[in-house]
């Protein structure tokens, strides 16, 4: 639960904004014979059709091109905090991975294509596949819009939590050109280009192109490169679009986008390990669960002898945040993406019509150590050299032969040099897309219907290898009665680590259908006050996953997973004008997110047959105020909404993973609500200053978990709703900003200050399976950012602009995603970037 001093602290802030923001807009509405400045309007596609957000019964935040620019947004993460309720966190061992929540519902930790995401994201009307492809540079953007609760009907599966859709310009009849170039700290630099040779031929084009890079925000003491140092990154980007209008009526558009990441993976700090000590029973209902034992890491790492004395000092695990790493993997991450999007309208007069097809492939690859620690010799653990080095007296009473009891008094426990944990993926994925869409309007009655297809082809290759402790003590103690307790008093190495090498392979592949329709009615007329919205849709999901390794070795026979899915999602909409700019709204509306499979879970036992894990499915009550007020120059949009979620979708870690690995499943949790409300404030104070503002809470409570596993053998599943809460979801999130602009002789000055608040997230929902999960929650982030600018400067042929600009401005080391890996005995995470600032200039033609 939230702590009520944060709930309390912001809705202070929202209070102490909105009060702002109510007295500025008066005194506008007071002095408005000196100014006619107001809110825009902003203009949607959220129905498939272009409308004012302000008549949209949606929560929606959409984000013009103005700010986009300004904010310097080129991919999903880069709007978290910008909408209530949304918060998106960086990804682990990739580049371009996001997890994206939505009024607490999250995508999740894993990257599996076995998993699908409950959050979409959208680029130009074509659906993108998978989580870890979420980061792909987005140029040229129009407009983004964030549809918050499920959006089950138009835009279908996997969107329980709501969607995000980026939309691009079309290309320009006439020529217009680009050009922006910028210098940070950590030697940051960037160029970006775009140009629009105007109509030729009846044709309308746009070329855009990006470049930048950094070198990392960490420093790995065994890497003298600092452009490969953590957090390093060079991405290159290009967009082409070509579009061709036909007697006014028709336009065919084809966009081509291509993007590549190159860059050292985050640093990930080790933060907490197991010493050992057996964790406290939990008991629910009388039943004692089975949890996970970390391996006692700690009274091993105190044995070992590291390859680097400087990485010693690091060796000890800490929450302080640090800037120096011992990193012996390369930690190097590459994410190509490119895909294809034609885009065919026509108005027929009585309906209009549009085809979206896309193509769309993204290729994965890594190489990630996940401890922190560099590498270190110690004993390792074989069944042959258990014995070594015990006195030959004692071995005596195991080994008949005083000549074999002496030979392995003499010997050593064999050491080696390992790491704990690193690992490497490489994954390949390709989709197909096609919709169809056919809308209409009379003068009572706005429609649409279409048909969609969905086609995925996904592959993995996970190797990984871990050192996993043994405490062999319990091995004398538990196998040789008697003497056991003398073995162990003379054990020359209690602490010995398991090298323990697996890999994972499949290939999976999805195939999704669907038909759906929604009308509105306007009760009396388009002028009357009344709004009715219904539509349906009906999805059906076909899913296969072949897995030929899950462990040391190859697979004899693969192992093959095959499930089918079917669901009618709907919603029902009523929105009713108070008075002008001023309307209320009602919306009960349905999601579904497909089932899938655990790539790492054990065959149904007896057979070479995966089991499926069930869709989620929910429902959705909400009522909304949208409004603007003083002459448009105060917008007050709020909802509130209650959700209940059947058979969630959650990420657990196993408890019966493979000894010496760290694996994860998806589990359906029985029946989960989620109760909450949003709140954004758009206000223009005077001429020269205006604020935007928003708060999202969210209510979690899990009514049935039945995850629980009884340490009575064969005893039912265990409902350990009591002790769960939401991973990855940040239940209170607010965000303020001042913005300002002042007309001068050439141009204008313009700034931007704001402050940004995200509760701190926990990584999994219990303790059961993550020993340290509430040790590595994530801190409460307050962060400043900040932007000083001026436009309309004469830079000969082109009007130019400079921009200031600074992130994180008061340093803050929030902790922000923590990773327990549970039996490893290992847990630590992810800071924020610490501040970064630098400069913009920017040309147009």
């Amino acid at each position: 639960m939230v702590p009520k001093r944060h709930v309390y602290a912001s809705f202070g802030l929202m209070l102490g904004a909105s009060t702002l923001a109510l007295a500025g807009a008066a005194m506008a509405q007071d002095t408005q014979g000196q100014s006619s400045t107001q809110l825009g309007e902003i203009v949607v596609t959220a129905q498939k059709r272009a409308q004012n957000l302000q008549e949209v019964p949606v929560a929606i935040t959409a984000l013009n091109a103005e700010m986009v620019e300004q904010l310097a947004i080129t991919d999903a993460r880069d709007i978290s905090g910008m909408a209530p309720n949304v918060t998106i966190m960086q990804g682990t061992t990739s580049n371009s991975a996001a997890v994206i929540s939505m009024r607490g519902i999250s995508n999740g930790g894993s990257e599996s294509f076995g998993l699908d995401s409950a959050n979409g994201l959208y680029v130009d009307g074509v659906y993108i596949g998978r989580s870890g492809a979420a980061a792909l540079d987005v140029m040229d953007i129009e407009r983004i819009e964030v549809l918050r609760g499920p959006q089950g009907t138009l835009f279908g599966r996997n969107t329980t939590g709501g969607a995000i859709a980026f939309i691009s310009r079309a290309p320009s009849d006439e020529f217009r050109a680009k050009l922006e170039a910028g210098y940070g700290n950590y030697n940051a630099w960037n160029v970006r280009a775009s140009i629009d040779p105007g109509e030729i031929a009846g044709f309308a084009t746009s070329f855009s192109y990006n470049h930048s890079q950094r070198d990392g925000v960490v420093d790995n003491i065994l890497q003298p490169d600092d452009s490969k140092d953590p957090g390093a990154r060079k991405s290159d980007s290009f967009r082409a679009a070509v579009r061709r209008d036909f007697a006014g009526t028709a336009s065919v558009q084809y966009i081509f986008d291509y993007s590549k990441i190159d860059g050292i993976t985050s640093a990930f700090q080790l933060t907490h390990v197991g010493d050992g000590t057996p964790r406290t029973p939990i008991i629910i209902d009388g039943e004692r669960l089975v949890l996970t034992q970390p391996a006692p890491v700690a009274p091993y790492l105190a044995g070992v002898t590291f390859t680097q004395p400087q990485c010693a000092a690091l060796s000890a695990p800490t929450r302080k945040y640090r800037d120096k790493m011992c990193n012996d993997r390369p930690n190097t991450a590459q994410d190509e993406t490119w895909g294809h999007n034609l885009q065919i309208e026509n108005d027929f007069g009585s309906f209009q019509f549009k085809s979206t097809t896309g193509y769309r492939v993204w290729d994965s690859s890594n190489d990630t150590d996940l401890d922190g620690l560099g590498t270190f010799s110690g004993p390792i653990f074989t069944q042959a050299t258990l014995m070594n080095g015990l006195p030959a007296s004692l071995l005596g009473f195991i080994v008949p032969d005083p000549a074999t009891a002496a030979y392995l008094a003499s010997q050593p426990v064999p050491r080696q040099t390992l790491s704990f944990f690193e690992t490497m993926n490489v994954r390949e994925h390709k989709q197909f897309s096609q919709e169809l869409e056919f809308a209409g309007d009379t003068d009572t009655l706005d429609w649409v219907v279409g048909g969609f297809y969905f086609h995925e082809k996904g592959n993995e290759n996970n190797p990984q290898n871990s050192g996993f402790v043994l405490d062999t003590n319990g091995i004398f103690l538990g196998s040789f009665g008697a003497l056991g307790p003398s073995l162990a008093a003379a054990n020359p190495a209690r602490y010995r680590a398991v090298i323990t090498r697996s890999s994972l392979v499949y290939e999976a592949e999805s195939k999704s259908t669907a038909i759906y329709g929604q009308g509105t009615y306007y009760v009396g007329g388009r002028d009357g006050k009344l709004r009715l919205t219904a539509g349906g849709r009906y999805t059906w999901d076909k899913k296969e996953l072949n897995r030929t390794q899950n462990g040391a070795a190859p697979l004899a026979v693969t192992e093959h997973g095959d499930a089918k899915f079917d669901q009618f999602t709907w919603n029902l909409m009523a929105a009713y004008d108070l008075q002008e700019h001023v309307n209320v709204y009602g919306r009960i509306a349905t999601g579904y997110r497909s089932g899938g499979f655990n790539s790492q879970d054990p065959v149904i036992p007896g057979t070479k047959e995966l089991a499926s894990f069930d869709p989620e499915t929910v429902i959705s009550y909400e009522i909304g105020l949208k409004s603007e007020l003083f002459d448009r120059r105060l917008r007050f949009n709020a909802s509130a909404y209650h959700n209940i979620y059947t058979d969630l979708a959650v990420n657990i870690p196993r408890t019966d993973a493979p000894p010496g690995t760290f694996a994860t499943r998806v589990g359906n949790a029985g029946e989960v609500t989620y109760t909450g409300f949003d709140i954004e404030t758009q206000a223009i104070l005077n001429d020269n200053f205006s604020l935007d503002a928003n708060l999202g809470y969210v209510d979690i409570e899990y009514q049935e978990f039945m995850t629980g596993q009884s340490v009575v053998p064969g005893a039912p599943p265990i409902n350990v709703a009591s002790i769960t809460e939401a991973g990855y979801t940040s239940p209170l999130t607010a965000s303020v900003a001042l913005n300002m602009e002042f007309p001068v002789s050439y141009g204008r000055v313009f700034g931007r200050l704001s402050y940004t608040y995200e509760d701190g997230k926990l990584s999994f929902n219990n303790s059961i399976g993550a020993p340290f999960n509430e040790e590595i929650r994530g801190d409460d982030r307050n962060v400043i950012d900040a932007q000083l600018g001026i436009d309309g400067l004469n830079f000969g042929n082109a009007e130019g602009e400079v921009r200031l600009w600074v992130k994180n401005l008061t340093d803050s080391h929030d902790f922000v995603r923590g990773v327990d890996f549970a039996a490893l005995g290992l847990a630590g995470g992810y800071y924020a970037d610490p501040r970064t600032f630098g400069v913009t200039v920017s040309a147009r033609f």
